[in-house]
């Protein structure tokens, strides 16, 4: 009886009235993240180009929606120009999260803020890579992970 017991526990939610069909959906199951290095130090008389810092951009308009269904983001992995907002909502019957793997970021949604049915939204504004990862149904590196690769403004 026990072990019928663990097989319904771990048995798939099933669809409920906020899923959406999952047939055309792209789910991300593992990462790889990027190696951390450092550049060594210049030799002696060698000259260091200067560092470039890309400035913000202003919102242009654009939003795209990702869903948080259960166990999975819809359109995990997305491609956008500077300055386009993020609408990540919860169409599952679970509560998520939504997280930078970074911890240095000063973006994202917690648990009690995201909830079935909240939304959540962020205007990423400065090229580069963010990866993001639900901490109840996955880790930074598998599970529930996503990332919103941002361009600069006309490229």
């Amino acid at each position: 009886m026990a072990g019928l017991i663990c097989l319904a526990a771990c048995a798939s939610d099933g669809p409920d009235a906020y899923s959406a069909p999952m047939q055309d959906a792209v789910v991300t199951t593992e990462r790889v993240l990027p190696p951390t290095t450092l550049l060594p130090p210049p030799e002696p008389g060698e000259t260091v180009p200067p560092s470039t810092t890309i400035a913000p951009v202003a919102p242009n308009g654009e939003v795209l929606q990702v869903r948080s269904l259960d166990n999975s983001y819809r359109l995990p992995d997305v491609e956008v120009s500077a300055g386009t907002e993020i609408w990540w909502t919860n169409n599952g019957r679970n509560d998520h999260n939504v997280l930078p793997v970074n911890d240095d970021e000063a973006w994202g949604v917690n648990t009690e803020n995201f909830t079935p049915g909240d939304e959540y939204r962020h205007v990423f504004d400065t090229p580069g890579t963010y990866l993001y990862y639900c901490s109840i149904h996955g880790t930074k590196t598998a599970g529930m992970i996503g990332s919103v690769t941002v361009s600069a403004t006309g490229a």
